[in-house]
């Protein structure tokens, strides 16, 4: 494993466009049992997606052991070095330890690593949201629930991002889409509840319709002891990328950029 390249300084491509995708996915987490089989089909999808319905989108991806947390700020506090009207997270992964899941479908993974230690299910809130947000939180699941890593139609694919681009559509709020996706996950029976927080007038704007800029990770999720007592819950939230824990509270620090 080649730690040098974690920790040099990435190439920046500079950003064009008035609609980008920032796009970030992990299917093997090299050295654990942690691997999963569906983030970079839900990469390809999104980007697929995306470019199909508004062309002009510009791309940045990343995955497995590109995916690192210096990576990972790198790009996005570059990318929010520019002005945004609309900046939308959207997240395949869980923060909560419930792996109970009874569904049909194949091959159903959690997308959740628990720390060490941990025996009883924890209930916790999500990361990268607050009171006062200027963005928009499109998230897999809510607190007490896992997001799925599933066999679905002959593909793997994170449940949440497979859903999500189905019931995406150019006349569509982004509340419409939400509420589509939530109804088509309950209509596959998929027991997770997909979220969406932030304010009204951005979760009432039509879909890429101004300046955006697209945040996408599909991979695990995980907690970690709280390091500087602002956690009510004593833990803070994370995305497990490739080199460790990106923590909520340094993801809330980058995002006040927007």
């Amino acid at each position: 494993m080649c730690f040098k390249r974690w920790f040099s300084k990435p190439e920046i491509v500079p950003l064009t466009s008035d609609k980008v995708l920032l796009s970030f996915a992990i299917n093997d987490y090299y050295g654990t049992e942690n691997d999963l089989n569906g983030c970079l089909n839900d990469q390809r999808n999104v980007e697929q997606t995306l470019t199909r319905l508004w062309p002009e989108f510009q791309v940045r991806k990343f995955s497995d052991k590109e995916v690192t947390t210096f990576r990972y700020r790198t790009e996005l506090t570059e990318a929010l070095n520019q002005k945004w009207d609309t900046v939308l997270i959207f997240q395949d992964c869980c923060f909560s330890e419930d792996n109970t899941r009874k569904i049909y479908h194949q091959s159903v993974k959690s997308r959740f690593v628990a720390p060490a230690g941990v025996i009883e299910p924890v209930i916790i809130k999500h990361a990268y949201r607050s009171v006062d947000m200027k963005w928009l939180a499109f998230s897999a699941c809510q607190d007490y629930q896992t997001a799925s890593d599933a066999y679905i139609s002959g593909n793997y694919a994170g449940a949440f991002t497979y859903f999500a681009m189905k019931a995406l559509r150019p006349d569509m709020t982004y509340r419409d889409w939400f509420l589509v996706t939530k109804s088509l996950m309950a209509q596959s029976s998929f027991e997770q509840i997909p979220e969406l927080q932030g304010p009204d007038y951005l979760m009432n704007k039509k879909v890429f319709s101004d300046k955006t800029l697209v945040v996408h990770y599909s991979g695990h999720g995980t907690f970690v002891k709280d390091r500087n007592g602002d956690e009510a819950d004593g833990q803070d939230e994370a995305m497990y990328l490739y080199d460790g824990a990106l923590l909520d509270d340094e993801l809330s620090e980058i995002l006040i950029r927007c």
